[in-house]
């Protein structure tokens, strides 16, 4: 089984976020399969519940009524 990990950041993936992950949550780089669990010792896991996931927001704007002339 391939695992992805993020040697710059030391960060290991759970197979539940590596499927989704395009890039790194901590630093955007590219997540790195490894073969070797070994390999894997002392890097910090990142479970799906630790990426950030943030709906979008709406926000209110409101545009200026012109002025009615001669009604």
């Amino acid at each position: 089984m391939t695992r992805l990990c993020c040697p710059s950041c030391s960060l290991r993936f759970a197979p539940a976020a590596a499927t989704y992950l395009t890039a790194c949550p901590e630093c955007g780089g590219l997540p790195t399969p490894v073969d070797d669990p070994r390999i894997l010792v002392g890097f910090r896991l990142v479970d799906p519940a630790d990426i950030p996931y943030t709906l979008p927001e709406a926000i209110a704007a409101s545009l200026p009524v012109p002025p009615l002339d001669g009604f």
